[in-house]
């Protein structure tokens, strides 16, 4: 997330941040705060990544996920627009943002099986453009290009949306968004998602990356100093009538029936997360028959390592006689930053996808998942916006599917900027 900024801006955040942050042991507590709030979710970056004009828009459309008070928010604004200033060695404001902040990330990837050995692959190419048309309106547009943009529907919109804060602490978003379900798909750019490949349940029942156009409101409450309740709620145009639920996804409604969902998750200490999520809406292009989602997320940070897991359920409705598609699966993944540089990975993960369905579109063939995967993983980070990775996964067949040989290996490079 990033934003507009101008030198009148700077120089007040840095006048004030000097006033009210002089004090060593002040601005070391401010960091600490920082390094709290926003390393749960992912590292948290130098204050040099961002120009001093950046930086208190930043803080603030992350204020929600972080569950940051008011006066945090401003705080550690003017924290970081104050160390962003005294790192920039330029001496003539160049790094001050003068418009709408452009960034992006690209990663490429080559994979090999005993039955396939694939050519190196430019995955995406992703540019977006983010910034604050005033101190409430936030915008972001996200564009990519995948597989090179070489074909098929390789070339789309990813994101782009309004958030209007209407108050401290509650905000609609208007557009095309990632679809609030628990949590995976805001962590499957490269950088954030540390495996090569994204978790099976995570791909097959919530559609990862599940986008989609609607209005959302979010926003958060505060339960004293350590906890928070955040939560969305949504209207969208829903998934549609794909062969299976990955191939559902949709922009533009094939029936007059929207869908509605909503999350709901509790953080506590700035070290544990929990939450759970609910969808539901008529995937025909009749709107006879709907699909139910369900899900639950964990987030946990501890000085051994950082926990991640997720759970989730779905029920495609069918036309009778048939029965209905039946879906479930969950992972569990557990991760570690050594010296700064070196993050090994582990997730175990379980899909259990069953839809008969072949009516309407529906592909019983591509309905029917019964696997669990093992991967390993190894990423260096040589800088916190480059990652090389190495990854195996380990693929085993359930009762209902033909045993084969197919376990993978990954290799993928990428980089933020």
């Amino acid at each position: 997330m990033r934003t507009l900024g101008v030198g009148l801006t700077v120089a007040l955040s840095c006048i004030l941040a000097s006033a009210l942050l002089a004090p060593a042991s002040l601005a070391q507590s401010t960091r600490e705060l920082y390094e709290l709030k926003c390393s749960r979710c992912h590292e948290a970056y130098e204050p040099a990544k961002y120009s001093a004009a950046e930086w208190p828009g930043l803080v603030r459309s992350m204020r929600g996920q972080a569950a940051l008070t008011e006066r945090q928010t401003i705080a550690l604004g003017r924290f970081l627009a104050l160390e962003s200033a005294a790192a920039d060695t330029t001496g003539d404001g160049s790094s001050v943002s003068q418009g709408p902040r452009v960034g992006g990330y690209l990663y490429t990837e080559y994979f090999r099986t005993q039955e396939e050995t694939r050519n190196f692959d430019i995955h995406y190419l992703a540019i977006n453009v983010s910034g604050w048309a005033n101190e409430s309106i936030y915008y972001y547009g996200e564009f990519e290009l995948e597989h090179g943009g070489v074909g098929g529907n390789n070339t789309f919109v990813e994101q782009a949306y309004i958030d209007y804060w209407l108050r401290q602490e509650l905000a609609l978003k208007i557009g095309a968004m990632l679809t609030p379900f628990n949590r995976f798909d805001e962590f499957h750019d490269p950088l954030s998602n540390y495996t090569v490949t994204r978790p099976q349940v995570a791909r097959e029942i919530s559609v990862s990356a599940w986008k989609e156009v609607g209005v959302d409101l979010h926003g958060y409450v505060g339960l004293g100093g350590r906890s928070a309740i955040g939560y969305d709620l949504y209207v969208i145009n829903g998934l549609g009538s794909g062969t299976d639920l990955r191939h559902s996804r949709q922009y533009r409604d094939n029936n007059e029936d929207k869908a509605f969902g909503g999350r709901v998750f509790w953080l506590f200490g700035d070290s544990l997360e929990l939450g759970g999520s609910a969808y539901r809406g008529a995937w025909d292009d009749g709107g006879e028959y709907s699909v139910g989602m369900f899900g639950a997320h964990l987030l946990l940070d501890t000085a051994f390592a950082g926990f991640y897991g997720e759970y989730l359920s779905a029920t495609s409705e069918n036309p009778g006689p048939t029965d209905d598609g039946e879906m479930s699966g969950y992972f569990i993944q557990v991760s570690r930053l050594l010296a700064s540089r070196f993050r090994p990975t582990v997730r175990y993960g379980r899909l259990d996808y069953l839809d008969p369905g072949d009516e309407l579109g529906r592909d019983a063939d591509k309905g029917n998942k019964d696997v669990s995967e093992l991967i390993l993983a190894f990423g260096w980070y040589p800088t916190p916006d480059v990652v090389f990775k190495v990854e195996y996964v380990f693929t085993m067949e359930g009762p209902r599917l033909e045993e084969r040989d197919n376990d993978q290996l990954g290799l993928q490079a990428a980089v933020r900027f």
